[in-house]
């Protein structure tokens, strides 16, 4: 089976890392040289642009950051659908809009070519390790035919319905995430104000009711990790990825009249975040913003290097 990858950035350079492991002829793309320099030395063919992966794969997946970036690259001209052939499988891993989705899918039935939404979870570790969450929306025949190229990158598989039903979930879960994110510093904020240290908080909430993935999640990167990238290397949790994600979120329920009066104010820091140029620094960069509003400091100093 020969496969395709689009897209090397901070999950889609490990999916692709796990797939050439697990020994798949593999052609990738990117913009950017380094990784593809990286997927090299794994084995991975190098090509110029989606087309010419396109047209050397028979099942062609993509990670990319935004609606637009998957719209191009699938539709525009050196895009996907202009080297693929009838029998093809076209997997979209991209957290994006159902609508993009089936937009993508509408166009690709034209050339007799599958369409699955494939969105991922999971944190760094998971993503080196090959043990991401998969959630597959699509036709049951191409899923299962794409199956040992999911099982590569992923240990929790599921097809979760027809087109455009991988990025719904991916949407509500990463709706969720970003909640839990917030408000897990916002009560750290909260407890650094009341005169709590942090490691009191941890040891404390993690044995206790308020404990979430979240919670250990956020904790441990904003005690160990600035959130400015090192140098010459992109945010593994950045900003403008949960940023993009909860939008989406908003937008979609906005779009079928839900109420999400705790999703859109989850949204407002982010947005703050965003519009204060972080886009691409790790996530929890956002801290700031609730320490400086609430006069107090929750992040170890020896981190807080270069963040403005």
């Amino acid at each position: 089976m020969k496969v395709g990858f689009i897209g090397l950035g901070g999950i889609g350079k490990h999916m692709a890392i796990n797939i050439a492991k697990a020994d798949f002829d593999l052609t990738v793309t990117d913009l950017r040289e380094p990784p593809l320099k990286e997927l090299e030395t794994h084995g991975a063919h190098i090509s110029d642009n989606p087309r010419e992966v396109a047209e050397s794969a028979d099942i062609i997946l993509s990670s990319l950051p935004s609606n637009e970036a998957s719209i191009e690259v699938a539709l525009g001209s050196d895009g996907v659908l202009d080297g693929t052939q009838k029998g093809d499988i076209y997997i979209e891993l991209s957290t994006i809009s159902p609508e993009v989705v089936h937009s993508i899918a509408s166009e690709a039935e034209n050339k007799g070519v599958s369409v699955l939404d494939a969105p991922v979870s999971g944190g760094l570790k998971k993503r080196q390790e090959g043990l991401l969450t998969v959630m597959v929306g699509g036709d049951t025949k191409s899923v299962t035919r794409a199956m040992p190229v999911f099982e590569a990158f992923g240990n929790n598989i599921f097809h979760v319905g027809e087109s455009g039903s991988g990025a719904t979930i991916k949407l509500i879960n990463n709706l969720l995430c970003g909640i839990n994110y917030v408000s897990t510093m916002e009560a750290l904020v909260l407890g650094a104000k009341s005169g709590l240290d942090i490691e009191t908080l941890r040891a404390v909430i993690s044995q206790s009711s308020g404990n979430s993935y979240a919670f250990e999640e956020v904790i441990n990167n904003l005690s160990t990790r600035s959130p400015e990238p090192p140098q010459g290397e992109i945010a593994t949790q950045g900003l403008h990825t949960i940023g993009k994600d909860v939008i989406l979120a908003n937008e979609m329920a906005q779009n079928m009249s839900v109420p999400l009066s705790v999703g859109s104010s989850a949204l407002q820091p982010l947005l703050a975040g965003l519009a204060n140029g972080w886009a691409h620094k790790e996530y929890w960069i956002i801290l700031k913003l609730l320490e400086q509003l609430s006069g107090v400091e929750v992040m170890p100093r020896e981190l807080r290097h270069s963040e403005d």
